[in-house]
């Protein structure tokens, strides 16, 4: 059976050997014994109605549908989102208003012959707007045209990390603000059993819970080395307290979070990939800074952007909790 996860980063690669130009990427991808799904997304042309047999568009969607979700599936080890999109996650559709409870109505005991009192029950009705996110990653031509297994393993690894890491640092943005941050306790045990125990107080306060921990990577190497029986914890993730424990760079040193992904509303729309050697890019993180243009053609270079579109929306005020400046 073909691995459907591979398809993307296959489309990535033919698109960045190719410059952009669709109809070389699918020349390389027939040369390459490339997927059929593959070959069919490089190929799409939309002729008439859309049936899922078609061979046309119809055919093509269900195509990008498979390879899409597979790809994503495929970041789950890597992107605290996409493993709770995975798991955890209320699935909800995109671009819809969700009907929230936000005061609970309170039932009573009524005694014979008194009077029967009302309570309120007050909806908010907040909007899963997508959000896009961009993942860019630059190669030399050399390396764009390089097909070969290491080639596009590479281009994939790249693919990956880009926008798991992109899309969990939007992610956190949008959960954190508001949210329980309290500093850590001091270094002994007796101070982690109270950290944790303010984490959980403020998140795990119903049975209906999904508790995943992330953290940053140097609380992960800390947690690892603590064998107190609290969980199979090693430094790239694993269980703590018997939860998920999800390790993240994008969460900053120090750091600790529980969140109860039973009480968020998220989904994942789309990836597009967009490649080019024409455009001029500044090249850092900080798009306000002072850096100069850099021209992909000048440099010989190619430039794949990948877009991913995604909301997360939190449904309950206990959905997520942090400790900051961890030194277990």
């Amino acid at each position: 059976m073909e691995n459907a996860s591979i398809d993307l980063p296959q489309i990535a690669k033919y698109l960045l050997a190719a410059k952009g130009n669709a109809s070389l990427a699918h020349t390389l991808a027939v040369n390459n014994r490339a997927s059929q799904r593959t070959l069919n997304i490089l190929s799409k042309a939309a002729v008439g109605g859309a049936v899922s047999t078609d061979g046309n568009f119809g055919e093509v969607l269900v195509d990008v549908a498979i390879a899409q979700s597979a790809f994503f599936g495929s970041l789950r080890n890597r992107s605290v989102f996409f493993r709770m999109l995975d798991q955890g996650f209320r699935r909800v559709p995109l671009r819809t208003h969700l009907g929230l409870v936000s005061a609970s109505a309170t039932a009573y005991v009524v005694g014979e012959g008194a009077l029967k009192p009302l309570s309120r029950l007050t909806l908010s009705n907040p909007a899963l707007t997508p959000k896009k996110v961009a993942a860019i990653i630059v190669a030399t031509a050399e390396v764009a045209a390089d097909t070969s297994a290491a080639g596009q393993s590479l281009i994939a690894q790249e693919l990956r990390g880009a926008v798991a890491d992109t899309t969990d640092e939007a992610f956190f943005a949008a959960m954190m603000p508001g949210m329980p941050s309290t500093p850590s306790s001091g270094a002994g045990s007796d101070a982690m059993a109270a950290d944790l125990k303010v984490l959980l107080d403020s998140v795990n306060t119903s049975a209906a819970g999904s508790l995943f921990f992330a953290m940053a990577a140097d609380v992960a190497n800390r947690i690892s080395l603590i064998n107190d029986g609290k969980g199979a914890m090693s430094p790239l993730g694993g269980e703590f307290l018997n939860l998920p424990a999800l390790v993240s760079s994008t969460i900053p040193a120090g750091t600790l979070r529980l969140i109860n992904a039973a009480a968020v509303a998220a989904n994942a729309d789309a990836i597009s990939l967009d490649v080019s050697n024409q455009t001029d890019l500044l090249m850092r993180d900080d798009p306000e800074g002072a850096a100069a243009l850099t021209s992909m053609f000048q440099t010989n270079s190619v430039a794949l952007k990948a877009e991913v579109s995604f909301a997360a929306e939190k449904t309950r005020e206990d959905a997520v909790a942090e400790i900051t400046g961890i030194e277990w």
